[in-house]
């Protein structure tokens, strides 16, 4: 079994945050329609700020920790917001369908 290579003494894993750090850039990629510019910018900012982290050998792994923990929860945030953004598009010209769909079952079971 080959196990990810810790950054030097420090046992945090690089290629474990290189791994949060391109699946956080996929899906910027992916929810670009639900996101603001902004907070897109912010998030690539942060990802740079957390490669760079890596290939700093004066880093503790506690500083490592803490920004590949930053990345995650701004993440999850940001993508949370995107989520609930398509889903009351999605949501809004569906709804209207059901109301339909409602009263016709109403109208057939009586």
């Amino acid at each position: 079994i080959d196990f990810p290579k810790p950054v030097g003494s420090s046992g945090i894993n690089a290629e474990y945050g290189e791994a949060i750090a391109n699946d956080t850039d996929s899906k910027i990629d992916e929810f670009r329609d639900q996101l603001e510019q902004s907070e897109v910018d912010k998030m690539k900012e942060s990802i740079n700020e957390l490669k760079d982290i890596f290939n700093d050998d004066n880093k503790d792994a506690e500083e490592i920790r803490e920004k590949m923990n930053e990345v995650q929860q701004a993440s999850l945030k940001l993508f949370e917001m995107a989520y609930k953004k398509k889903m009351s598009e999605s949501g809004s010209s569906e709804s209207s369908g059901s109301e339909q769909q409602t009263d016709a079952e109403y109208k057939d079971s009586k």
